[in-house]
């Protein structure tokens, strides 16, 4: 398994117009959602599925009470959870009012062990984000190319593909998408993350 990661470069305005230093950050492969995780992790441990569920839930139940009652939570070698809180701007301490102090963050500190193990696990590769432009991008006529490919093999597209696809950032991704939508081409279904584009059916006629 390797990570994949991309340049980019490192802004310094005491330094525009001056080419900047680049630095690596990641390329993601999506997010893996918790019925997955526990699915990875029957598989591998045989501990039942169910166990499992009732094992994150019962984790999930005691982490959030135990860190709404001021406690720092060690999970391990995983690391440390715990808690800030926020409130308005005062001089004094009697303007303080518990009413005003709230929830600011919930924070995690990764353990010097697991660090040091997801390090060593790590294989970097050079590859491509697909959240930003590569230059100046691909001509109309070759996106629709890319996205008649595409639904020739898959029935549906998302966003994320026409990014991968194309080398188009998000915005310019979905006015694009929308375009083509106006224009007839294409037919949104779903709505919020959960959209994916489809061609349109044509009307048969009566």
């Amino acid at each position: 398994m390797s990570i994949h990661y991309d340049l980019y470069d490192t802004p310094d305005i005491q330094k525009k117009g001056e080419e900047q230093p680049l630095h690596p950050r990641v390329v993601f492969n999506g997010t893996i959602d918790q019925e997955e995780f526990l699915d990875r992790v029957h598989k591998f441990t045989g501990i039942s599925r169910s166990l499992l569920v009732g094992a994150m839930q019962s984790f999930q139940n005691e982490l959030r009470d135990l860190l709404a009652n001021g406690w720092i939570v060690e999970l391990g070698d995983i690391g440390y959870f715990s808690v800030s809180l926020q409130g308005p701007p005062v001089m004094k301490k009697k303007d303080v009012h518990a009413q005003s102090i709230s929830l600011k963050n919930i924070n995690f500190r990764a353990g010097k062990q697991f660090k040091k193990e997801v390090g060593q696990q790590m294989r970097p590769e050079r590859g491509a984000s697909f959240t930003r432009p590569h230059g100046k991008g691909r001509s109309e006529e070759e996106c629709l190319k890319l996205i008649n490919e595409h639904l020739q093999r898959f029935p549906c597209l998302t966003r994320a593909d026409y990014c991968r696809m194309t080398g188009h950032d998000k915005q310019r991704a979905i006015n694009e998408l929308n375009i083509f939508i106006e224009r007839g081409l294409l037919i949104r279904y779903g709505a919020g993350k959960l959209v994916i584009y489809a061609k349109k059916k044509e009307e048969t006629a009566i």
